[in-house]
């Protein structure tokens, strides 16, 4: 059996992740492709994603869609209202996460239905 170092196990496990945000990366270019000058994208997203960790996101659709975010408004999770709607105890992150999309899809949607 192969046993590794917590030094080789912390490295192994950066590498996945460094793997799976340039992943959703290459998602977003391909959604996005606007983005793909981006010099600074990849290290902004693997940022996001350690946040995103950090402050419990745990399911991979939430952290995909936290990253889509981040690519399109960086550092959003620390605005002020973000952090503290993401910080409100009681609920789950994603749903406090998604919580906060729909109350912007809503503001979002409010000018148009004032102007028909």
């Amino acid at each position: 059996m192969l046993e590794l170092t917590a030094e080789q196990w912390a490295a192994l496990c950066a590498s996945d992740e460094r793997n799976f945000v340039a992943t959703i990366r290459d998602d977003i270019i391909r959604d996005s492709p606007r983005l793909a000058d981006d010099s600074t994208l990849l290290d902004r997203l693997v940022s996001a994603y350690q946040e995103a960790r950090r402050i419990g996101f745990q399911q991979d659709k939430a952290l995909v869609e936290f990253l889509y975010v981040e690519a399109d408004a960086p550092g959003f999770c620390r605005k002020p209202a973000i952090a503290a709607w993401l910080a409100k105890p009681g609920r789950p992150i994603e749903e406090r996460f998604e919580d906060v999309f729909a109350v912007a899809r809503r503001k979002l949607l409010e000018p148009a239905k004032e102007a028909n």
